[in-house]
């Protein structure tokens, strides 16, 4: 079965015009009639009704037709691959970029390397708590930008390059908590927290309490508003709400017998390998500029 055949098909039936349909095509009438000819010979059964004045499909041709299309949008897809592996380019980049870390600069870099490279599909996903490091070890993501903690090295052969820091306190809406309370009084009120990922790393510094009630999201951006509906307190980056607080929508609480603010280190890493491609070569320099820059402040 040949997939010029399929293509003859296809034209055939949209136009339902064996004329139109090899203008189309560039052929002549007789060379699309030997197609069909040869593909029903294959398939066993007719594709067309001969009957009519104008082209229609059979039954069985009409439902091998919308089938056979699949091959064909497969057919471009890898037509579409090959000219970007002869570019040398990848075709699909994947990046997994924690809510809880989205900077301009990182988020400039990727759109630099976006522009720089447009046969090159950007996938970016994001998602639960240490998701990044999960799927770069799973090898779903090509790199990570997320939440880093030394042991993290122990989970698989990575390299990582530190890009930046998070600054977390917890917050809750204006009034809900008295701003000032012990580790015990915080129990009594609802706590929002974010689902962890198949590693689950859940330290104290971000598991702070499971308070009276506890509510999992997978997204900084609904765990913020549900803490402005008064929902419970979160443990949460204070860059993202810095605008509310200084709104007095949203307030810092200080937990007095224990230490409620904290900073984590954001890194970029990737899996070892001996090769890499010439987008996760661009994109990790770009990213190496952005640490020797942080390195240079601390």
């Amino acid at each position: 079965m040949k997939i010029s055949d399929i293509e003859i098909l296809q034209a055939i039936a949209s136009a339902n015009s064996m004329s139109e349909a090899a203008q189309q095509l560039y052929k002549t009438q007789p060379a699309l009639t030997q197609a069909i000819k040869r593909l029903e010979e294959q398939l066993g059964f007719p594709l067309i009704n001969r009957n009519n004045y104008r082209v229609t499909l059979t039954e069985k041709g009409r439902r091998f037709c919308d089938e056979s299309a699949k091959l064909l949008v497969l057919r471009d897809d890898l037509q579409t691959l090959a000219k970007e592996f002869s570019l040398g380019n990848e075709a699909r980049f994947n990046i997994c970029y924690e809510p809880l870390c989205y900077q301009t600069q990182y988020n400039q870099v990727i759109s630099d390397v976006f522009k720089q490279f447009p046969h090159t599909e950007m996938a970016i996903t994001s998602g639960k708590r240490f998701v990044a490091l999960e799927q770069v070890n799973n090898a779903q993501a090509n790199l990570g930008i997320g939440p880093w903690f030394d042991l993290f090295h122990a989970t698989g052969d990575l390299e990582s390059i530190a890009i930046g820091e998070i600054r977390l306190g917890l917050v809750a809406k204006k009034g809900l908590l008295p701003t000032s309370v012990n580790y015990e009084q915080l129990q009594s009120f609802p706590c929002l927290a974010m689902f962890e990922s198949g590693f689950n790393f859940d330290s104290e510094r971000l598991a702070y309490a499971r308070g009276a009630g506890m509510m999992k999201l997978d997204d900084i951006a609904s765990i913020k508003s549900f803490l402005l509906s008064g929902t419970g307190f979160a443990m949460i980056s204070l860059s993202h709400c810095q605008a509310e607080i200084d709104a007095g929508l949203l307030e810092q609480i200080n937990v007095i017998d224990r230490q409620s603010t904290f900073t984590a280190k954001i890194h970029a890493f990737r899996k070892q390998a001996r090769h890499h491609g010439p987008v996760a070569r661009v994109i990790w320099d770009k990213f190496k500029h952005i640490g020797a820059s942080y390195a240079e402040q601390k």
